[in-house]
């Protein structure tokens, strides 16, 4: 869910009347797994984070660097960082997903916008010539103050697949409609001739506030929702009957609650590994007790039947995780896996100040004995 400018302000100044915040990092992870931390810079923070397709050695972040709001390429390994958009006035980032490295999708909730960056003007390897930001399609308005309120996106990366939507399609998550009339809009042909599916309608309805999209190894949907005090809802979306349209049978609620012991967490992000478990975080508190879960689940083989079983998997001194991804969908991210998948964490500081940490946990892998000698 986007924190209003009104609690942020607020937070803010009772940050500064703190003083330093207390460092980000894990608590509590489990046993088989390190670790890390990926330098953002001195006074640089991010809002929110895309894989990058084409190389699992380096994520996307949007926010501000070096002075402005900016996409920036980010090496897991070292933190350094090359800038690829920067954002005019006309462009806020609430959530974005990265095609390559010749476009970016991007939605604007301050704006109202879905935007389209398009490397191509000529191909230098930024979105900062004239005309490669555009909007891509005026968003579907549902919400009765005439705003679109979008907050995830996510692209369709093969076909088939169990949405029976074309490779390249764009998910976006809105909010608009309060507690019950969030959607989920698909585009496809984005590049080509952007249009609606269905059209002029949303693919899925019938959820709250944001809280991300991610698909399992199947091609389903899995959208994540939330609004306080509510501790946070996981759909999956199976399109059974081939239409290209979640009808109100081939959605379920596969987690009611994703916090089984926190009242006032609200899930703020989503994201599926390659043996199809599931990662949501649940945050709260402020300061010394700030605390943040990431809890775990299982997307069934038939996910369209029960709910599933939640366990926390880790937990941070973060009272926000404003997203989370994986640098691989193919590799796997259990313990002893042999160079597997990193899951990158995106936090808030425990003063809610722009003073966010990017974490990182992958499988630790034991090295092989060395040096045997014989007697």
């Amino acid at each position: 869910m986007i924190r209003s400018l009104a609690v942020c302000v607020v937070l803010l100044w009772l940050a500064a009347q703190a003083g330093a915040a207390q460092p980000v990092s894990f608590v509590k992870c489990p046993p088989g797994y390190v670790s890390g931390v990926v330098p953002l810079g001195p006074g640089n923070f991010a809002v929110a984070l895309a894989a990058d397709p084409q190389d699992e050695n380096f994520v996307y972040a949007a926010g501000n660097f070096s002075g402005a709001n900016r996409i920036v390429r980010l090496d897991l390994r070292s933190g350094a960082r090359t800038s690829v958009f920067t954002c005019p006035t006309s462009v806020t980032i609430a959530g974005f997903a990265v095609l390559d490295a010749h476009a970016i999708f991007v939605s604007d909730n301050l704006h109202d916008r879905l935007y389209v960056l398009r490397d191509n003007n000529p191909q230098d390897g930024d979105f900062d010539d004239p005309g490669e930001a555009r909007e891509l399609i005026t968003p579907i308005l549902t919400n009765p103050g005439g705003d679109w309120t979008g907050t995830a996106v996510a692209i369709v990366r093969s076909a088939p697949n169990r949405l029976h939507l074309p490779a390249g399609a764009v998910l976006f998550q809105s909010e608009d409609g309060g507690t019950t009339r969030g959607e989920v809009l698909a585009v496809v042909n984005p590049l080509t001739g952007p249009a609606y599916q269905p059209a002029g309608d949303a693919f899925v309805s019938g959820f709250n506030y944001g809280g991300g999209l991610a698909f399992d190894s199947a091609g389903r949907l899995l959208v994540a929702s939330s609004f306080y005090p509510d501790s946070g809802k996981v759909w999956v979306c199976d399109d059974l009957s081939g239409n290209a349209f979640i009808g109100p049978s081939e959605a379920n609620l596969l987690v009611p609650r994703a916090s089984a012991t926190t009242q006032t967490a609200g899930l703020s992000a989503l994201a599926v590994d390659a043996a199809d478990l599931a990662y949501v975080a649940v945050g709260w508190g402020f300061g010394a007790s700030a605390r943040s879960n990431v809890e775990s689940f299982p997307v069934p083989a038939n996910p369209l039947q029960g709910t599933a079983r939640v366990t926390t998997f880790a937990s941070l001194n973060s009272p926000y995780v404003s997203a989370i991804v994986f640098n691989s969908t193919t590799r796997f991210f259990s313990p002893g896996t042999a160079n597997g998948a990193t899951m990158v964490v995106l936090a808030s500081d425990p003063m809610y100040g722009n003073l966010d940490y990017l974490l990182t946990l992958k499988p630790a892998f034991p090295l092989a004995a060395r040096h045997w000698r014989m007697y």
